[in-house]
């Protein structure tokens, strides 16, 4: 058995380069005071197979997915495989971005999850 520090998992397709959605989706979670570890998944799926991979993988049962194509999905490890609970895209402002990470942290916190608008 082996075991691994809680926190949300946030799992991202190799393809992806840029770090500035990866930081505002951690720095969300951070935000709700919940830690967060990104983990590199070279397994070509879409954001909402990644989130539900790292759900199942986080202790925390909360996982968020980024796709290569830029999606993003958040989603519990109790949900259906494919129906995440919220999706985003890189796209978006930062601050929406963001407010996505922190959704993920409420969600593990048991919180309301703040308005994307």
């Amino acid at each position: 058995m082996s075991l691994s520090l809680p926190g949300v998992h946030l799992f991202y397709d190799p393809h992806w380069q840029d770090a500035r959605a990866i930081d505002e989706l951690c720095w969300g979670i951070e935000e709700q005071g919940v830690p967060c570890q990104v983990i590199c998944c070279d397994e070509g799926r879409d954001a909402s197979a990644l989130s539900m991979l790292a759900a199942r993988n986080s202790t925390l049962r909360v996982g968020l997915g980024l796709s290569a194509a830029g999606d993003i999905a958040l989603t519990h490890a109790q949900l259906p495989d494919d129906r995440p609970l919220v999706t985003g895209h890189i796209g978006d402002n930062p601050g929406q971005i963001r407010i996505l990470g922190a959704n993920a942290g409420q969600l593990v916190k048991i919180l309301p999850l703040s308005e994307r608008k």
